[in-house]
């Protein structure tokens, strides 16, 4: 006897599909018009955007209370540095003798009652100048008058009583030298420029809006010292008249550095954290779609 089919059985093809309940949450829901869409949108995007926020404002929590503990140590420094009133004080023997021979300095030697010997010289970087008769003769750290006494001693086995004359025509070496903060750092001759550390700011343009007059570092070799002598001095008492000695008077082959302020330092290494090593300023717009107001740039946003 034949089977009657069971009248509760579906063939498969009849079979509805199983939905998620979210999809028939979806499909049960009416359709939204486009200004609820960009609503809905936007609530996604700040509740996203929210989360991201609060991180990135405990992260940058974080990273102001490091960096403040280390700011100062930021900024460029003197380990010891020398006491101005010392750098004046071991300096005013050698400013007192007179400007002293360095390597491109252009004489000319008279000597007297003997014309043929006249020359025009230039101090070789070996620090040593050539004359006729006597070859090398050293130059370089004398001053006019010490070169021209050795000279005429020189020439005394060849003349009778010969009195040789040096004049300086060209001062190659009278120069001094600024870096760091500045707009136009660079050399300058001491003759026609600057006489002063605060002067040579001035002549290098002044300072840039990073720069800071607290802390102006002047590097200073003496003749007949190795090690040069390094000074941190505050021209910003100097401008305020609290302590006018810190403006010190150079002398040839000063070097002078403006270092950046402590603030400055201070932005560059959040800028340098915040948006190079988080990479914030891309990131917040890749993910959650900031780009034109309005404009849903991030395709795993639904409208």
């Amino acid at each position: 006897m034949p089977r009657t089919p069971d009248t509760c059985s579906v063939s498969p093809s009849d079979r509805p599909a199983l939905l998620h309940p979210r999809e028939v949450s979806e499909r049960a829901r009416p359709p939204r018009s486009r200004c609820a869409r960009i609503v809905h949108s936007a609530a996604v995007r700040g509740g996203r955007l929210a989360s991201t926020l609060r991180l990135t404002a405990a992260v940058t929590t974080l990273a102001l209370t490091t960096l403040a503990t280390g700011c100062t140590a930021l900024s460029v420094g003197v380990s010891d540095p020398v006491p101005v009133s010392k750098l004046v004080q071991l300096s005013r023997p050698y400013r007192s003798i007179g400007y002293r021979l360095m390597p491109g300095d252009q004489i000319t030697m008279r000597a007297y009652y003997n014309p043929q010997l006249d020359e025009d010289i230039q101090v070789r970087p070996d620090g040593n100048i050539s004359l006729s008769l006597l070859g090398d003769i050293p130059a370089v750290g004398k001053t006019a008058s010490e070169l021209s006494a050795d000279i005429t001693k020189a020439y005394s086995q060849y003349f009778v009583k010969p009195t040789a004359v040096v004049i300086v025509r060209e001062f190659t070496g009278y120069r001094v030298f600024t870096s760091g903060e500045l707009k136009t750092p660079g050399q300058f001759n001491l003759l026609t420029g600057a006489q002063t550390v605060l002067e040579s700011i001035a002549a290098s343009g002044g300072l840039t809006e990073d720069g800071t007059l607290t802390s102006v570092i002047l590097i200073r070799r003496l003749p007949n010292q190795a090690k040069p002598m390094v000074a941190e001095l505050n021209l910003a008492e100097a401008l305020s008249g609290d302590d006018s000695s810190q403006d010190v008077t150079l002398m040839p082959n000063d070097f002078i550095y403006v270092p950046r302020s402590g603030m400055a330092d201070f932005n560059a290494a959040m800028q340098q954290y915040l948006f190079k090593n988080l990479n914030l300023s891309t990131s917040l717009s890749a993910s959650y779609g900031l780009g034109t107001l309005g404009q849903n740039n991030n395709p795993n946003i639904a409208e």
